[in-house]
């Protein structure tokens, strides 16, 4: 991918009896972060559905049928067709979901992948016109100017007109609750009861269907509250990168005024780390999963598991057989897209860092203090933890596990000829399975999003020290001018 960040133009007007002396007018404000929007129809349709799918009205709607079912339940709980019903709109919702997270995951990358780009492209401009400024300023000047601006207290990270709504702030905070390691030891706790219990209902189908209920019902509030919680944390760092654009912006054209330089911001490009190639399969696997193609084969397997329920008289086997196909394949995408979100915050990682490194030359170069907000306390123990299930469920080997426990489940239900205590192989345990990697989605997404939000609040700082640097810097040129 090659970007170059938009180039801040002002007009340097000389004075022709003092030829040394200049003054310039800005042209125009300064640029903020603004997102490019696809040029095909198609990818600006599925977007908007990604951003509908984890709006507020969605989420609450979701909430609402969830406590109609289980209302229902206290008139029809003994009925098959109510037990099997919210199996299948678990399957159902829940492949449109693992659709529209994985979109919703690869064009968060895209995006911030641009923003960092932009930021090389307008870090390297800086650098140029920087060694201008400092051979006009001497190297006494520079120290002088260093030690005022290390003295200087910085200002909070300014939000401009974006402000965070109470339902997404109440989203962030209930992540916190829902991504903890105690929540999913909790759920692994309510799984062991159920288990516990199975002597006392004889192994049946119907104490099956039981946790099968649970999860399904659960599966789709925590589809539903990840898709939320993503566009959250997507607002928030979308108004973080706006507030470093108009600052960047801002210290661009003090330079420019400074240096009376008027080369435009040069292209640069990123070159993604090479991976080994069943990882690049995986890759493309994700793509197929975010883009309309995988939509289209979810409508036609509606359509024909509804073609087959006249011969199969609507029984209790077809209402979950469409559980039992999207449950082995949610199974096998919640690995993918586990995987994959590991893959995109460490490309992203990756990508802040060599930022931080051309600052941190920056700053080394002009004898400033390096400003920062990172912590030094030592991380928790339930961070420590935290941190470890997130290494280990997106290594490439869970991706490979998760296949192989995808086709054991189908060869269990196929030597059982496919009948109900066979589809219920491959719904319960993918369902178990499926709903724990969510929960550890959510707990990735949370230490992701808290790692990103320092460092770019960080490069925030080390901007705003420039700017300050630059203001004393022309101050020091006014005066020896004068």
């Amino acid at each position: 991918m090659e970007g170059a960040a938009e180039t801040q133009r002002v007009a340097i007007i000389r004075d022709d009896e003092k030829i040394d002396a200049a003054v310039v007018v800005a042209a125009e404000d300064v640029s903020g972060y603004r997102i490019k929007t696809s040029p095909r129809l198609v990818d600006r349709w599925l977007d908007a559905s990604v951003r509908l799918a984890g709006s507020a009205p969605v989420f609450l709607f979701i909430i609402a049928g969830l406590l109609t079912w289980a209302l229902m339940g206290i008139r029809f709980g003994n009925s098959d067709v109510w037990v099997a019903a919210i199996s299948d709109v678990q399957a159902i919702l829940c492949y449109v979901f693992d659709s529209f997270l994985m979109r919703q995951l690869l064009r968060e990358y895209s995006e911030q992948r641009e923003a960092i780009i932009e930021i090389q492209s307008r870090c390297n401009s800086h650098q140029r016109m920087i060694d201008r400024v400092k051979k006009k300023l001497g190297a006494e000047g520079v120290r002088r100017v260093s030690e005022k601006c290390n003295d200087e207290p910085l200002a909070p990270l300014d939000h401009g007109l974006r402000t965070q709504s109470l339902f997404s702030r109440c989203i962030i905070v209930s992540a916190k609750t829902f991504g903890h390691v105690i929540s999913g030891g909790l759920y692994w706790v309510c799984i062991f009861i159920w288990l516990g219990f199975g002597p006392h209902c004889n192994w049946s189908n119907r104490w099956q269907l039981y946790i099968n209920d649970a999860t399904s019902a659960l599966m789709i509030l925590v589809f539903a509250f990840l898709a939320c919680l993503r566009e959250c944390y997507a607002d928030y760092t979308n108004t973080c990168l706006d507030a470093i654009f108009r600052l960047d912006s801002t210290l661009e054209k003090e330079l420019r005024r400074l240096s009376e330089d008027d080369l435009p911001n040069q292209m640069e490009v990123w070159l993604p780390p090479k991976e080994n190639s069943l990882q690049v399969v995986i890759f493309y696997y994700a793509d197929i999963i975010g883009t309309l193609v995988g939509m289209i084969f979810l409508v036609l397997v509606v359509i024909a598991w509804a073609a087959i329920g006249p011969v199969l008289h609507f029984d209790s086997n077809w209402w979950l057989l469409i559980g039992t196909y999207a449950g082995l394949v949610g199974l096998f995408d919640s690995f993918v897209l586990r995987n994959i979100q590991g893959k995109v915050h460490q490309y992203i990682n990756h990508q802040i860092r060599i930022v931080e490194k051309d600052d941190l030359g920056l700053f080394a170069g002009l004898s400033l203090a390096v400003p920062s907000t990172g912590s030094t306390k030592r991380p928790s123990l339930s961070q420590r933890v935290s941190r470890w299930m997130d290494t280990v469920s997106s290594h490439l080997f869970m991706v490979i596990a998760g296949f192989f426990l995808t086709i054991g489940c189908l060869v269990a239900s196929s030597a059982m000829k496919w009948s109900l205590t066979g589809q219920l192989i491959s719904n319960v345990p993918p369902s178990i399975i499926e709903t724990f990697f969510m929960l550890i989605l959510i707990t990735g997404q949370n230490d992701a999003e808290a790692s990103a939000h320092i460092d770019l609040t960080n490069i925030y700082y080390r901007r705003q020290r420039l700017l300050s640097f630059m203001k004393h810097a022309k101050e020091i040129s006014k005066n020896g001018s004068a």
